[in-house]
């Protein structure tokens, strides 16, 4: 393709686009910026009629397709010569990478924590990322090329956005061949080795693999031994030939390298981590789903704790003389309080022993406390909240209440009684450590817990 940097191109609608600079260029084709900057054009390489024809089909495939709303959908297609789309260019975002790969002008635990915002945002835009990709899994697309390089996130480090292009990699599985089997970095073994096509459980390895870098920095399978080796072995690492860097049955690839997953991994993200890289690395149907990793993650960046002496945020898991201490400046701060939802259900009907099932937790903050669909609600951003009931911060800044604004059926239940209260519209019930709260009848629940799925379950929260 020709230098087009000053040409004009025009879509099948007839507008018209002047060509001003390259914003980038790959094996594909050409990304442009176009002259009023609101818009970016895509226009494809073709070395022969058919290969044009093909992507012909792709593209107004796309134009037809439904996209989750953090997608940059293509809007309009190119007319000949040329062949590419027209999509709308995303303002105030910058690549995923310049979260993965550290800056070498300053320390690494500055750069981790203050210049990109820290464990509890890098958490949130995980949760964002996963949750985008389980949206597109259920309708059976997948993505084929999950990087750094397609993935775009907030340049201003206080807000949580992300946006995802390069939508012509999008295909169904089994419909069609796709054209891009990804990124070596990122792509799950059987594609490296020649196995098998792009599929939603080949994405499912590589967003594990993008946030497992965005929390620790660094690749599962290279570990130090891969660091200090030789190009052909980190290649090799990324066809699965080595252990998982925190394999508890190999230490061979272990890293000094990389965040420890103790302080940035809950128990539940060091699950699913070891499921989809040790149990699923060739085994596709044992790893962990986009929807695994968003409910974990938003749960990790709601447990988190703020430490007042450094500004670092934490996982208040290491205790002593009554204080959490932060592992990175090792000073203490007072023990926050959580609500932890459950559920209360009987596998069998002739056992008369109810098992409880902790399934989410959340630190109880200064700001309202969201409850929605019985559970603490984060996804606040343009969005017209339903409270199931709230949790508020005094005013004197030391207890919390419990509310009821929307008149739903809640009930207390006091640390030490066993009488539930039922609370009003109109009433506030300050909350202490072990109280508990009532607040859905039965109801059967779609649980992933295959021994528990189908049963009557009774969600309530404990206050801890």
């Amino acid at each position: 393709m020709i230098d087009l940097i000053g040409k004009r191109i025009t879509t099948i609608s007839g507008t018209e686009y002047l060509l001003i600079d390259i914003v980038g260029q790959g094996a594909q084709g050409i990304v442009y910026n176009e002259s009023s900057g609101n818009f970016l054009i895509k226009l494809f390489f073709t070395s022969n009629e058919i290969q044009a024809s093909n992507q012909v089909k792709k593209i107004q495939w796309l134009l037809q397709q439904s996209y989750p709303n953090r997608f940059i959908m293509p809007l309009e297609m190119v007319e000949k010569p040329y062949i590419g789309y027209v999509m709308k260019k995303v303002k105030g975002h910058l690549s995923l990478n310049k979260l993965l790969i550290p800056s070498k002008e300053m320390k690494f635990s500055e750069w981790y924590n203050n210049y990109s915002g820290g464990l509890r945002r890098r958490l949130y835009l995980g949760y964002q990322i996963a949750h985008s990709f389980y949206i597109l899994h259920k309708e059976n697309k997948a993505y084929c090329d999950i990087s750094g390089n397609n993935i775009l996130v907030a340049e201003d480090i206080t807000k949580a956005s992300v946006c995802m292009i390069d939508i012509d990699n999008l295909y169904i599985p089994g419909a069609s061949k796709s054209g891009i089997l990804g990124t070596a970095r990122y792509m799950a073994p059987e594609i490296l080795n020649n196995q098998m096509q792009p599929d939603i459980l080949t994405d499912d390895y590589s967003l594990a693999v993008i946030l497992f870098e965005l929390i620790r920095v660094g690749h599962p399978y290279v570990g130090d031994e891969i660091v200090n080796g030789t190009p052909e072995m980190e290649n090799d690492a990324y066809k699965g030939s080595y252990p998982y860097v925190d394999d508890e049955n190999n230490g061979f690839n272990s890293s000094t390298q990389i965040l420890p997953s103790e302080v940035v991994f809950t128990n539940k993200l060091k699950d699913l981590f070891k499921k989809t890289f040790i149990a699923g690395k060739f085994n596709r149907l044992n790893r962990a789903t986009a929807l695994d990793f968003a409910r974990s993650c938003l749960e990790a960046s709601n447990v988190l704790i703020k430490c007042k002496p450094c500004g670092v945020w934490y996982y208040p898991t290491r205790k002593e003389n009554n204080q959490c201490i932060c592992p990175w400046c090792e000073i203490g701060n007072d023990i926050p309080m959580y609500m932890s939802f459950r559920d209360s259900y009987k596998i069998k009907k002739d056992d008369n022993n109810k098992q409880h099932k902790a399934i989410f937790s959340y630190i109880l903050r200064e700001s309202d406390n969201h409850i929605t669909n019985n559970y603490i609600n984060r996804e606040v951003d343009n969005l017209e909240i339903q409270s199931y009931f709230r949790v508020a911060f005094a005013t004197d800044r030391k207890k919390f209440y419990l509310l009821n604004p929307n008149n739903n059926e809640i009930w207390y239940i006091k640390k030490g009684t066993t009488k539930p209260i039922e609370i009003g519209t109109y009433e506030k019930q300050e909350l202490g450590r072990g109280d508990q709260i009532y607040f859905s009848k039965h109801s059967v629940l779609n649980d992933p817990d295959e021994n528990i799925k189908g049963l009557k379950i009774l969600r309530y929260a404990v206050v801890m």
